[in-house]
């Protein structure tokens, strides 16, 4: 902008691009590098011990929630080059892939498989998390497109990437997991309120053990809500992470669960309860049978003596 004599300012007519400024109408360059992530739910945990111990790796902090396997593990589980690639293994069951493709995804399965539990392919095609961050040539990104925020690429955003992708295919899982729970002890409860007796005697153990099986998972899954950590973050890769796990609402997801883990609590007293009253009641009708049966002996015992 420009100002005349008087001080006001005056807006610079819209030139039309002549055959030299045509390109600053093209379309933007693409990418300077795509960093593909992709996070699989392959079962309920990882014995991260089993893989580490094979490729030898020092797990210097054995609380650390996930295991990294660079490009020369993977060289040697892939029998090619792998620049730029990685996996993170992380022990509540995710798998996070860094620009692997689907062969070589499916290549690491049958690997991994001979060292901890089989995949679990249903659980893999169902929780499934992908993610891509479009680098430019100056090594910045934006987080996921139309953001405004932008980050710096350095090694340590990496596993926090993996990880946040991880825990939202394990929230998925778990919030699965939690409304079949739901409506299955719903549909205990309303059998026990109908006095379907054969009902609970052939379906309330099943349940119940599910229910107390899914509670022990979930132990495994409980360091799926702390904030992970990684070696050499900095405010730049922290920032990220917050922006990330505000983008895949993991605090709401989390709140959600935890109502419904307290409702699902609640339909197990419930039916315990209800269990409970039934067998009382089934316990006072065979007293009172036993009781009339006294009396009516002593009947028959007399007419036989007569």
């Amino acid at each position: 902008m420009h100002t005349d004599d008087s001080g006001s300012l005056l807006r610079l007519p819209r030139m039309a691009p002549d055959s030299d400024s045509a390109s600053a109408s093209a379309p933007p360059a693409p990418p300077a590098r795509l960093l593909r992530f992709k996070s699989c739910v392959i079962g309920s945990s990882i014995d991260l011990d089993k893989p580490a111990s094979f490729f030898r790796i020092e797990r210097t902090v054995s609380w650390k929630e996930y295991l990294e396997l660079n490009e020369a593990h993977l060289e040697r589980i892939l029998q090619k080059p792998c620049p730029g690639k990685r996996v993170y293994l992380f022990e509540y069951g995710c798998a996070t892939f860094l620009d692997l493709d689907e062969g070589e995804q499916q290549t690491f399965y049958e690997f991994l498989a001979g060292l901890v539990d089989e995949i679990d392919y249903a659980m893999v095609a169902r929780y499934t998390e992908s993610h891509v961050l479009e680098v430019d040539e100056e090594g910045e990104f934006s987080p996921w497109d139309g953001s405004p925020l932008r980050f710096r690429v350095e090694e340590s955003i990496l596993p926090l990437v993996a990880s946040l992708l991880a825990k939202s295919a394990a929230l998925t899982k778990i919030e699965a997991d939690v409304d079949d729970h739901l409506d299955q002890s719903e549909q205990l409860i309303d059998n026990l309120q109908r006095g379907r007796l054969r009902f609970n005697k052939r379906s309330s153990s099943s349940v119940l053990a599910k229910f107390l099986k899914f509670e022990f998972d979930s132990i495994l899954t409980i360091r799926i809500f702390d904030r992970t950590t990684a070696e050499g973050d900095s405010w730049n890769s922290r920032s990220l992470y917050d922006a990330l796990a505000e983008h895949y609402e993991l605090n709401d997801r989390y709140e959600v669960i935890e109502s419904k883990m307290g409702s699902l609590r609640t339909a197990m007293k419930t039916h315990n309860s209800l269990s409970f009253e039934s067998n009382e009641n089934r316990l006072y009708v065979w007293e009172i049978f036993l009781l009339l049966l006294f009396p009516l002996g002593a009947l028959v015992r007399m007419l036989l003596h007569h």
